[in-house]
C-alpha cells in the first residue's frame, strides 16, 4: 500500500507545480494594459509635439513675413529719405545721409536685399555726380552725400560678384577713407583721388584712366588689369601692390614708392619714373620702353624679360637688379654701373651704345664694335 501513496503524492506534486507555472489570466492583462498605456502615452506625445510642430512653423512663417513687411517699410522708408531734395530755404542733406546710412544697415540686416540697395546707391551716385561733356581743369570735391554713398558702396558686406556702376560719373574723391574698399571694376575714369587712403584696396579692374592719384595711399592694394593710362600717381604709395598686367603708358609715377611692387607683365611704355622708388619690384617681362627713369632706384628689381629697348640706363640705381633675357636693343648704357646686376650676358648688349665709362659684370665683355 505504501508505493501507491507515494506515487499519488508525487503525481499530486507535478498537477501542483503546472498550477504555480501556468500564467494568471489577471497578471498577463495588467501587462498588456501596461504596454498600451505606454503605446498611447507615445502616440499622445508624438501628435502634440507634431502640433506643435506645425504651430512653430506657422509662427515662423508669421514672423517671416512681419520682418519682410519691416525691411520692405524700411526700405520705402529710406528711399523717401534718399530722394529729399533741397529746397530754397531748406537744406535737407542731413535727411540724405539718413536714407544712405539706413540703406546700409538694410544690407547687413537683410543680405538678399542687397543687390537691390547697391543699384539704388549707384543710381544716386550717377545723378548727384554726373560727368560734364567738358572736364574741368580741377574736379570739384563731390558733395557730403555722394562721398558717404560712394564709401558705403565701397565697403558693402558681402562684394560678391557685383561691380558698382560708377559710369558717366565725375568724382572728387580727395583724401576720402577707402582703406579695404572693394572696387573692383569700378568706372573711377578722371576722379580725383589726391591723398586718399586706398590702402589694402581691390581695384582689380577698375577704370582708373587719367584719375588724379598724387600722394594716394595705395599700399597693398590689387590692381591687376586695371587702367591707369595717363593716371597722375605722383608720391603714391604703392608699396607691395599688385599691379599684373595693368597698363601705365605715360603714367607719371614721380617719386613714387613701388618697392617691393608686383609689375609683372605691366605696360609702362613712356611712363615718368623719375626718382620712382622700384626696390625688389617685380618687373617681369614688362614694357618700358621710353620710360624716364631718371634717378629711379631699381636696385634688386626683377627685370628678367623685361623690354629696355633704347632705354638710358645710366641714371638709374641698378645694384642687384636681374637682367636675365631683358631686351636692351638700342639701350644707352653710356657711363652706366652695371657691374653688380646679374642675369646679364654679352649677347643681350651687343646692339647696345656703350663707351669706356660703361661698367659691366666680371665675365661680361663689351662686343667688338662691326667694322664699317
Amino acid at each position: 500500500m505504501q508505493p501507491r501513496i507515494r506515487h499519488r503524492t508525487r503525481a499530486s506534486r507535478l498537477k501542483s507545480t503546472e498550477r504555480t507555472n501556468r500564467p494568471d489570466w489577471r497578471t498577463t492583462a495588467t501587462t498588456i494594459g501596461g504596454i498600451l498605456s505606454v503605446l498611447l502615452v507615445a502616440a499622445g506625445l508624438f501628435y502634440t509635439n507634431g502640433a506643435n510642430r506645425q504651430q512653430q512653423e506657422l509662427g515662423l512663417q508669421q514672423q517671416n513675413l512681419a520682418l519682410q513687411g519691416q525691411v520692405a517699410d524700411r526700405f520705402t522708408a529710406a528711399i523717401d529719405q534718399l530722394g529729399q531734395e533741397d529746397e530754397k530755404k531748406q537744406d535737407k542733406l542731413s535727411i540724405r545721409l539718413g536714407g544712405i546710412y539706413a540703406l546700409q544697415r538694410l544690407m547687413i540686416d537683410s543680405p538678399p536685399d542687397q543687390p537691390a540697395v547697391v543699384q539704388v546707391l549707384c543710381a544716386f551716385v550717377r545723378t548727384h555726380a554726373p560727368r560734364p561733356d567738358q572736364m574741368p581743369k580741377r574736379v570739384r570735391p563731390s558733395s557730403a552725400d555722394v562721398r558717404a554713398a560712394v564709401t558705403v558702396l565701397s565697403h558693402r558686406p558681402n562684394p560678391g560678384n557685383q561691380t558698382l556702376d560708377f559710369s558717366g560719373t565725375l568724382l572728387g574723391l580727395d583724401t576720402a577713407e577707402l582703406r579695404g574698399a572693394d572696387l573692383i571694376g569700378a568706372d573711377l575714369t578722371g576722379a580725383d583721388l589726391r591723398y586718399a587712403n586706398l590702402t589694402g584696396a581691390n581695384l582689380d579692374g577698375a577704370n582708373l584712366d587719367g584719375t588724379d592719384l598724387d600722394s594716394v595711399h595705395l599700399d597693398g592694394a590689387d590692381l591687376r588689369y586695371a587702367d591707369l593710362d595717363g593716371a597722375n600717381l605722383t608720391g603714391a604709395d604703392l608699396r607691395y601692390a599688385d599691379l599684373t598686367g595693368t597698363p601705365l603708358t605715360g603714367a607719371n609715377l614721380r617719386y613714387a614708392n613701388l618697392t617691393g611692387a608686383n609689375l609683372d607683365g605691366a605696360d609702362l611704355a613712356s611712363a615718368n619714373l623719375d626718382g620712382a622708388n622700384l626696390a625688389s619690384a617685380n618687373l617681369h617681362d614688362a614694357d618700358l620702353s621710353g620710360a624716364d627713369l631718371h634717378d629711379a632706384d631699381l636696385s634688386g628689381a626683377h627685370l628678367d624679360g623685361a623690354n629696355l629697348q633704347g632705354m638710358r640706363l645710366d641714371v638709374a640705381h641698378l645694384d642687384g637688379a636681374d637682367l636675365d633675357g631683358a631686351d636692351l636693343t638700342y639701350a644707352d648704357l653710356t657711363g652706366a654701373d652695371l657691374s653688380r646686376v646679374v642675369g646679364l650676358t654679352s649677347i643681350q648688349i651687343v646692339d647696345a651704345s656703350m663707351d669706356k665709362t660703361t661698367k659691366l659684370p666680371k665675365g661680361v665683355e663689351q662686343p667688338t664694335p662691326s667694322p664699317h
